[in-house]
């Protein structure tokens, strides 16, 4: 039976070519994308799904209310941890985890070359404890080895890159911040790509508690909070979160209670959400929303809902073709049920070959993927979920696309379907096959919708005024654990003697950074904390100019070593109640709320400090020589590489030991919409594949609409019909059916984009005439797909058509 079955659906299958190939290229096309997009949403799924413990871990995240709003960060102050070990109950283990880079140096003569310094990304200053939280592969040594001050683990890919091999590296010591001894008390295996816990050493935290200053971290600080100084918690399997949150809730009122300008609370982060909850930075990785993934998941979706209505489409309407096949085979005694398995054999066919070749295209595929999404260039295709996720696609596919014209075959009655009286099912009064083609214009036209717009968004992005110039100007981070001596002041000026170089500044970050820092302050001679946090960035008298930042009152500070003058923004003087710019000139502010007070010199406008995602915040800038980590020039319009080569030497020759690492600032600013940027170049690439699928389909069923036509455009033409009257006879229905999903499409379109841009401060103006040229696109393609077509049929020689009659 299966044999007879499959030779029957293989014959119907070379019998109708135009149409097999027709579904076999649209589904391939379906498939493959949502192969694709099933890898990339399957990854991020997947973060940290491999830690055994994963249901018990907890992150302990602040929260900080003022009077115009909420703040959150991830992190807690440096004194938190042993204190919740004394004053929460019910949980099994308090793990500190600090995310900080740490330069290294090794012995010659324990390395053999030359190279000998280093500079650790991620290096977790943790306890002993950390294992029993999070999964850790031991490859030599023991971690219980941090419980002493000095310890450090490594992984495996690290200590290659130190010593040569991991097995050599066990032991060996090693100089951190070039003042501190420590010893590789163990080794450990790389983890994954998809956790937010990779590091690249652990190190004891008693090192870090023993040396304050160097990592400039004080632990009888309460009042300092870092985004990197982080305390998780595991719970008892049979744990109570809400009872810990209520714990912590009473901690935050007892330990912060009329401190500071805000109301601090603190709560419980589920370990599952800390991939997608984009309030609280992850310790280390990256992060996505889930709407990104949802909004994957759907394009996926529709992508294949598309191919899956071409093979509706075009099944129905050759489903008349078979009437006589269909009828033959009941008048000899074959059932409903044979009819349907039939139909549903020859489906099957199709979707399995689309499958296959799917599997091979997205194969082929995959290096790209890693353009459009944040997954390793290495992601594997094959694995068992991927698997299941194929089968479920080939039957999931088979009955969406098999069932309708399955069921209209089966049901066709012997004597109409010998007599060729059958006509296509109607619902409602219209047909499902033009009801299928709305839906595929619909999402079609929403993805064009939200390709224009996303471009538009992501192009005005780059193109808006930030308030400073970005453009040829180039930074290099200092290195941190060098004193900030006479040094930085030669090697400013050896660089401001460089002809290629107009300008060099001094400075905490640049303008636009991932720089947070914010502290409480005072203002106009008053000895009380203004209600809201003032954002904070140092830097050098040269600042302003360097950057090209303009002053709407006053001018920048004179050059300090310390905190003596300081400017302020417009956003801060709003919300200082200062009505005008000039008026906030000669008052006096602190930060911190004590000495010293600083002269405000100068209003600044307001300049994006962050990406545009965020609001511009009130902040302070002043100069503290402590606080610089950042040397910043800008370049003469015939800079090159020699001039950045000529940058680069004279760093080695101040800092000769240390780690070099420049970067162009628009690179820096470019970075901060990768993802968006990214799903911009989801959206075009999808946008096409849907008009490409809906081109396909359309030409197909005008090609099956000719074909049942041919007769009657041999009569027109005979009685004097030209050319155009009878392509727009066969094109107006088509016409009129793209008209409608646009009137479906515009505002749903504008629904979900403008939810997209509530991710942005700064918002694109969407203009009507953009949604008018979508639909213009939309009827070109529709005209140029149906028209060449019925253009052909009709210039074909009615003599051909009308030779048998």
């Amino acid at each position: 039976m299966w044999k007879i079955y499959s030779k029957i659906a293989w014959r119907n299958l070379k019998k109708g070519k135009r149409v097999a190939l027709i579904n076999i290229f649209g589904l391939t096309l379906g498939i493959t994308a949502a192969f694709l997009l099933f890898t990339v949403v399957s990854y991020e799924l997947s973060y940290d799904s491999f830690q055994s413990n994963s249901d018990q871990i907890y992150r302990v995240v602040t929260q900080d209310e003022y009077s115009d709003g909420m703040s959150y960060t991830p992190g807690v102050s440096p004194p938190m941890p042993e204190a919740l070990k004394a004053d929460l109950s019910g949980i099994e283990a308090i793990v500190p985890v600090v995310n900080s880079s740490v330069f290294v140096t090794l012995d010659e003569a324990v390395t053999g070359s030359g190279e000998n310094n280093f500079v650790i990304e991620d290096a977790f200053f943790t306890t002993a404890d950390y294992p029993s939280l999070f999964d850790v592969k031991v490859l030599a040594g023991n971690l219980n080895s941090l419980n002493d001050p000095g310890q450090v683990a490594l992984t495996e890919t690290e200590a290659k890159k130190l010593f040569g091999t991991w097995e050599n590296a066990f032991g060996k010591p090693l100089l951190l911040s070039k003042r501190i001894e420590a010893s590789v008390g163990a080794i450990v295996a790389d983890l994954p790509d998809n956790s937010n816990f990779r590091f690249d050493m652990l190190v004891s935290y008693k090192t870090m508690e023993s040396n304050e200053e160097i990592f400039d971290t004080y632990f009888d600080e309460w009042g300092s909070f870092s985004s990197n100084f982080q305390v998780y918690l595991k719970l008892p399997e049979v744990g109570n979160p809400a009872q810990i949150n209520q714990q912590l809730l009473a901690f935050a009122e007892k330990t912060y209670k009329d401190r500071g300008t805000s109301k601090k609370s603190f709560f419980l982060q589920e370990m599952k959400d800390i991939h997608f909850d984009t309030r609280f930075d992850p310790i280390s990785g990256n992060m996505i929303r889930k709407a990104t993934i949802y909004t994957l998941a759907l394009i996926g979706v529709f992508i294949l809902l598309m191919a899956s209505i071409n093979f509706v489409n075009l099944s129905t309407a050759q489903a008349i073709g078979k009437s006589k096949e269909v009828g033959i085979r009941k008048v000899m005694g074959g059932s409903r049920g044979q009819v349907v398995f039939q139909s549903f054999g020859e489906t099957f066919m199709v979707v399995f070959i689309s499958a296959t070749i799917s599997t091979l295209a997205a194969t082929i595929l995959l290096p790209y993927l890693s353009k459009v999404a944040e997954v390793p260039e290495t992601i594997q295709l094959i694995t068992p979920t991927f698997l299941l996720f194929s089968v479920a696609i080939v039957l999931g596919v088979t009955l969406l696309s098999g069932l309708y014209p399955a069921l209209i075959l089966s049901g066709f009655q012997p004597i109409q379907a010998l007599k060729n009286k059958i006509q296509v099912a109607q619902i409602g009064g219209v047909s499902l096959r033009r009801s299928l083609v709305v839906l595929q214009f619909v999402i079609a036209q929403v993805l064009m919708i939200a390709t224009v717009i996303a471009v538009k968004q992501m192009t005005e992005i780059q193109n808006a005024d930030l308030g400073f110039s970005k453009e040829a100007v180039y930074y290099f981070d200092l290195p941190s654990d060098e004193p900030r001596d006479g040094r930085l002041d030669v090697l400013k000026q050896r660089l401001e003697a460089n002809s290629q170089i107009k300008s060099v500044s001094i400075s905490s970050d640049v303008p636009s950074s991932n720089n947070n820092w914010a502290s409480n302050f005072w203002f106009d001679d008053k000895r009380e904390d203004v209600p809201f946090m003032a954002s904070l960035k140092y830097g050098d008298a040269d600042y302003f100019d360097n950057y090209g930042l303009q002053f709407a009152a006053g001018t920048g500070f004179s050059e300090s070593d310390t905190l003596k003058e300081a400017v302020i923004n417009e956003t801060m003087a709003k919300r200082l109640n200062v009505a005008n710019p000039e008026d906030a000139v000669g008052k006096r502010i602190t930060i911190g709320g004590g000495e010293p007070w600083m002269r405000i010199t100068g209003v600044v406008k307001d300049f994006a400090q962050n990406s545009l995602r965020e609001e511009v915040k009130p902040f302070i800038i002043a100069t503290e020589r402590e606080s610089y980590y950042v040397m910043g020039m800008k370049l003469d319009s015939s800079a090159g590489q020699q001039t950045l080569t000529s940058i680069e030497e004279e760093f080695k020759n101040i800092y000769p030991d240390a780690i070099y690492s420049g970067e162009f600032l628009d690179e820096t600013i470019a970075n901060f919409y990768r993802r968006e940027n990214q799903l911009s170049l989801v959206y075009k690439v999808f946008a096409v594949l849907s008009i490409v699928i809906s081109s396909i389909g359309l030409y197909g069923l005008i090609s099956f609409l000719v074909g049942q036509k041919l007769k009657e455009i041999g009569i027109r033409k005979v009685l004097g019909a030209s050319i155009s009257q009878i392509t727009f006879l066969l094109s107006k229905e088509f016409i009129y059916l793209v008209l409608i999903a646009c009137v479906i499409a515009v505002p749903l379109g504008y629904y979900l984009t403008d939810q997209w841009l509530q991710n942005f401060s700064y918002k694109t103006t969407v203009p009507l005439g953009l949604y008018v040229l979508v639909m213009l696109v939309s009827l070109l393609i529709t005209a140029a797909t149906v028209g060449f077509r019925a253009v052909k049929a009709a210039l074909d020689n009615p003599v051909d058509s009308l030779a048998d009659e």
